[in-house]
């Protein structure tokens, strides 16, 4: 077969799926007591979407998971167009999104908070940039950023601690905007817990499973209404989640510096029971070599169980 020929070929395939803007977008939005921002996340979403969709309505689906909210955000998100689902009682962030994900109408999700801190008119350039990539983070680094001081700090040290354990760097670890395939995200649904972890889980999943995540800069604007974030619950929680994820996909990261550190701790006591008791075999220098011994062959065969799913 001549390259002519396997040029023709690959044009074929790569041609062969239609393009984002011609299969349709489902906008799935998480939301409780959101009646104060939810009409402007529609309203402007609708504005950026439905001309990207080439003026064709019937491509774009917003769906609105409405987590028991005792105000009228049901209502409001019903008078926009939006397609409401309702809990029967307060499930959290990510219970929602699992929900709207099993039930969207297509393939091609966005996901964006119902507050109206997200900018909706970078969500075409998303879906562009999703064509080349398995799920795109609108990353909160852009001009305009307003995260207040004491969650920003925070987010930096779980970023990086992120980073470390994922051996990727990741520009925004836990963005309320992204884009990416349902037939992808729901292949971690067992995964994703029930709260604001959701999207810290999805980022690691990715990137744990070499499926590729790109960024685009954004800004975010102060929220509409009343935060639902809990500072100190929802901080250990998300520092919970990336110890929780990088044990189940990539455990080594965890064990290997574990078995250095105890290691380490084992010779300084070594070096403390000779020069102080002449007594080398202290009790205490075999018990750590044992816990070490035993951290190092845990890691291994949680490593294989992990290569193996």
């Amino acid at each position: 077969m001549d390259k002519k020929t396997l040029n023709e070929m690959s044009v074929i395939v790569k041609t062969d799926k239609p393009a984002i803007k011609e299969q349709g977008v489902t906008l799935l939005i998480p939301a409780h007591n959101e009646e104060g921002g939810i009409a402007a996340v529609i309203n402007d979403a609708k504005a950026a979407l439905i001309p990207y969709l080439n003026n064709d309505p019937s491509r774009f689906e917003v769906f609105v998971v409405d987590d028991a909210s005792t105000d009228a955000t049901a209502q409001i998100a019903k008078d926009c167009g939006a397609t409401v689902w309702t809990n029967k009682e307060n499930l959290g962030y990510g219970a929602s999104l699992k929900a709207g994900l099993r039930r969207a109408k297509f393939e091609n999700i966005i996901i964006t908070d119902g507050d109206d801190t997200y900018p909706a008119e970078v969500m075409p350039t998303m879906l562009d940039m999703l064509e080349n990539c398995d799920q795109v983070v609108g990353a909160r680094t852009g001009a305009n950023v307003h995260i207040p001081w004491e969650r920003k700090h925070a987010k930096i040290v779980l970023r990086k601690f992120a980073e470390y354990l994922a051996c990727r760097k990741i520009d925004d670890l836990n963005s309320g905007l992204r884009a990416f395939k349902r037939d992808d995200a729901l292949r971690f649904k067992n995964l994703y817990p029930a709260g604001f972890s959701f999207s810290t889980t999805i980022t690691l999943a990715y990137l744990s499973n070499d499926l590729e995540i790109q960024y685009l800069p954004i800004d975010y604007r102060k929220r509409v209404g009343k935060s639902k974030l809990r500072p100190i619950r929802d901080t250990k929680n998300l520092f919970m989640t990336v110890f929780r994820c990088t044990i189940f996909f990539n455990p080594m990261r965890v064990a290997w510096p574990l078995t250095c550190l105890l290691s380490l701790i084992g010779l300084l006591v070594l070096l403390f029971a000779r020069d102080s008791h002449g007594n080398i075999l202290d009790s205490t220098v075999m018990l750590i070599a044992c816990i070490t011994i035993q951290v190092l062959l845990v890691g291994f065969i949680a490593d294989l169980f992990a290569r193996s799913r």
